[in-house]
């Protein structure tokens, strides 16, 4: 492997990475607040979050939309 082709592999991976935090942060804050409204107010999108952490759900979420950013 070149040089050239390494540089742009690491660069590949660190915008990869930072597409993810971006992602995780968006969906932990979206979903945090969705948490604190009453139960018969939440917005059910996309699949029961029933006793997951907010943690769980956030991953879960940035992974099932990433793939979506690179269609």
């Amino acid at each position: 492997m070149s040089m050239i082709n390494a540089h742009r592999q690491e660069d590949s991976k660190l915008e990869f990475s930072l597409l993810m935090w971006l992602a995780f942060g968006v969906f932990f804050v979206a979903i945090a607040m969705t948490r604190l409204m009453p139960r018969s107010m939440r917005p059910r999108v996309g699949g029961h979050d029933d006793g997951k952490s907010i943690f769980a759900a956030a991953k879960a979420a940035t992974y099932n939309s990433i793939p979506f950013a690179f269609m």
